[in-house]
């Protein structure tokens, strides 16, 4: 009886899938998520062997591209990668649209390797994907507090500029799937100036053409993610980080808009 009773109830989501648009977004939105959650278990243990090593995140980069990717039809062009700076610490700075993002990142996660993301705090306690995350050594930020954020930072970007590690930055501070880019927090460009570090910006195209939380649409779809031309800070100063904020979004804005 209960298989029975099971085997009905998955017919019956089968069938809205295919008849209900709505019904679609929901469930491969609940897919997505719990894909993620599954992969994070996974990756616990390989991750728990060597705590807290940027390396970990490469195991993530195998499993999205060999498994979320296949399943639900990302496609991921990248251009420029030849503009990234290897072997050297830099401040790498990307557009949010949503938890795509994350597939993107892990797709070119490569060629930024050694790097480490800087997430908002609340994601330490996501459960499995939370733990992943801090095995893999991403930098947790109180939001509600930018003093106590920028000390952090600070104090981590001294210790990933002796190693020469990359760190990722979504200067927008939150999602945004409208089809423009917000205003920047300065958090990132405060780091890459005290530092002396370059800026790598990055641009993913809109989701827009399948993936829209409020038309209810999510199909399949391909992203272009574009590398910019590195921007130096070499001589900057704190009186320059307006300006120099303002300059990175307009030339990210001037490429996402080209799409």
């Amino acid at each position: 009886m209960v298989m029975l009773v099971l085997f009905m109830f998955v017919a019956l989501l089968v069938v809205l899938f295919f008849i209900s648009s709505t019904a679609k977004f929901y469930l491969k939105v609940i897919g997505f998520y719990m894909s993620l959650f599954f992969l994070s278990i996974l990756l616990i243990p390989l991750c728990a062997i060597t705590p807290k090593k940027p390396g970990n995140l490469l195991y993530a980069t195998w499993m999205v591209d060999n498994l979320i990717n296949p399943v639900f039809s990302f496609h991921w062009e990248i251009q420029n990668p030849d503009r990234i700076i290897k072997d050297q610490s830099a401040v790498v700075v990307c557009n949010h649209q949503s938890a795509l993002d994350v597939i993107g990142m892990m797709h070119i996660w490569p060629f930024f390797h050694p790097c480490l993301p800087v997430l908002k705090q609340e994601l330490f306690w996501s459960g499995p994907f939370g733990i992943f995350c801090w095995l893999a050594g991403c930098v947790f930020l109180n939001r509600s507090n930018s003093e106590e954020a920028r000390k952090l930072l600070n104090a981590k970007m001294n210790e990933m500029k002796e190693k020469k590690i990359k760190c990722w930055i979504f200067p927008e501070g939150t999602r945004n799937n409208e089809g423009h880019i917000l205003p920047f927090k300065k958090g990132a460009f405060h780091i890459a100036v005290q530092s002396q570090l370059p800026i790598i910006p990055i641009v993913y195209t809109p989701y827009s053409k399948f993936y829209s939380p409020r038309e209810r649409k999510f199909e399949t779809g391909k992203t272009t993610i574009t590398v910019l031309q590195p921007i130096s800070t070499n001589g900057l100063t704190i009186g320059d980080i307006p300006m120099l904020t303002e300059r990175v979004r307009n030339l990210m804005i001037e490429e996402f808009s080209k799409y």
